[in-house]
């Protein structure tokens, strides 16, 4: 029998554990004898991962709630270290989560010298630049997922492997009529679906803004069906949820998939709508001192995936103060009926969704580790 091929995966968020998860499946296929520790979710654990942390107490996000999660992270950092060696994995893998990626990276490349991967990049280019030199000193391989970012790095003398977007690999086109079916909806009435997010500051800043434009949304469009997409983790018994919008917790991502229109706010979900060519409003509130801290440091013109990698707005950004419920309303009002504007948008989507890929970014993740490991 064939000796355990160890690998520690750290991934912080809920679309890294999906990463992560499809990442495991497809080493697995190429070698049945691989074996993993780290830290992930629920989709991790199904491909097999021995998680030392749930997944929800890592999703912390802005400069002052990080701040004050510290302790928690440092003990964290410690646990991982102290699990790092006792099971003397062949690699580390780190899925996107910069903030305790890259301090982590250095602590285990100076205490064991374990080659280290980092799948799916820290968006640096948006800001934080000056981390390229923690990637340059100590991660081996460096895979991306994004086609600008193999120029990008190129241009910093950092050679990368550019795999195409994961997201990819799971979705099939499917009439956005079946889909409403599936979720018990009525096929032939709009859809509109709230994604505000799987953190609870998200949630606690997204919530009320959603559930307020949709009561405009409904006054123009009185035949419109309304679903809350939430990730299964999220207590919703402390929610208070307005009897015509229904909850889905089973399958977030069908209902985003199903949707005419969705309110969704920034981060990979915007990708995820992107592929699933809904169009959509992109919104997001945090923390006055984090988003004041944010304007100062961030590089990139857009906050949304699809504008960002469009280099274009092609969907509309309501961020902060501008994420008003008339603002949001007027915006999904004007996408999700018929017309100019929801069909260029449309194609704008197709076009992005195009430049991401072939769909087999796992496999090539996979065969590019395990060759590097070999």
């Amino acid at each position: 029998m064939s000796p355990l091929r160890k690998f520690f995966v750290i991934a912080g968020e809920v679309s890294g554990d999906i990463h992560g998860a499809l990442l495991m499946d497809a080493m697995k296929q190429l070698d049945s004898t691989c074996e993993f520790t780290g830290i992930g979710g629920s989709e991790m654990e199904v491909a097999g991962l021995s998680s030392l942390v749930p997944l929800e107490k890592m999703s912390v996000m802005g400069f002052v709630e990080i701040l004050k999660h510290l302790c928690f992270f440092k003990d964290i950092e410690r646990r991982v270290l102290e699990s790092i060696a006792t099971e003397n994995p062949e690699r580390i893998i780190l899925i996107d989560y910069p903030g305790f990626n890259l301090r982590l990276a250095e602590k285990v490349k100076r205490k064991y010298n374990i080659p280290i991967t980092y799948y799916i990049s820290p968006q640096i280019w948006a800001w934080k630049e000056k981390r390229i030199n923690i990637i340059k000193q100590y991660v081996d391989q460096m895979l991306v997922i994004f086609p600008f970012e193999k120029k990008w790095y190129a241009e910093r003398g950092v050679d990368v492997e550019w795999v195409g977007h994961p997201y990819l690999e799971e979705w099939k086109s499917t009439p956005k009529s079946d889909l409403k079916s599936q979720l018990g909806l009525d096929p032939e009435k709009p859809l509109l679906t709230l994604f505000p997010g799987s953190r609870k500051q998200e949630l606690d800043n997204h919530l009320t803004i959603c559930f307020d434009a949709t009561k405009k949304v409904y006054a123009e469009i009185s035949d419109i069906q309304i679903v809350l997409g939430l990730a299964p983790n999220v207590d919703i018994e402390s929610i208070q949820i307005p009897e015509n919008i229904m909850i889905e917790q089973t399958h977030p991502r069908r209902a985003l998939e199903a949707a005419d229109a969705a309110i969704v706010a920034s981060g990979t979900s915007t990708l995820e709508a992107t592929i699933y060519g809904t169009p959509m409003v992109i919104i997001y509130k945090m923390n006055p001192l984090s988003w004041w801290i944010s304007k100062l440091l961030v590089k990139t013109r857009f906050a949304g995936m699809p504008n960002l990698i469009a280099d274009r707005i092609i969907v509309p950004e309501l961020l902060q103060s501008a994420a008003s419920p008339k603002a949001i309303s007027k915006q999904i009002i004007r996408l999700i009926n018929p017309g100019l504007a929801r069909d260029n948008t449309l194609q704008n989507l197709n076009n992005v969704r195009e430049a991401l890929g072939d769909g087999h970014a796992s496999s090539k993740a996979a065969t590019l580790i395990l060759g590097k490991s070999a």
